[in-house]
């Protein structure tokens, strides 16, 4: 009779270290979410900054290619009032070299 004794105490030893066990389990199980929680929310704000700096970044390239490809073709227009007979040839030099690659391409 004591060694059933001793066994049911054994038992219910083992089933409160299981159940204390179990509970540790879901603390550390409920602190790692949290901890990946926190580290998922770091990462998402490190995203949208980087995203808000790089918009920065193009929004000002695009604005520096703007005012540059404005300056070019006002440059452009001059020059080709002033000088209509050489824009001309130009023009004329560029479309044969166009036609005569789109002829050998034929050809071929």
């Amino acid at each position: 009779m004591a060694n059933t004794s001793l066994r049911k105490a054994s038992l219910q030893s083992m089933e409160a270290e299981i159940e204390s066990l179990l509970k540790s389990l879901e603390n550390l199980k409920s602190d790692a979410s949290d901890e990946s929680l926190k580290t998922l929310k770091s990462l998402k704000g490190n995203a949208e900054n980087a995203l808000r700096h790089s918009r920065s970044l193009l929004s000002d390239a695009y604005e520096e290619v703007k005012v540059k490809t404005r300056e070019t073709g006002i440059a452009t227009r001059d020059y080709a009032q002033q000088h209509p007979w050489t824009t001309t040839g130009v023009a004329v030099g560029a479309l044969g070299l166009l036609a005569a690659y789109l002829l050998c391409k034929r050809s071929r």
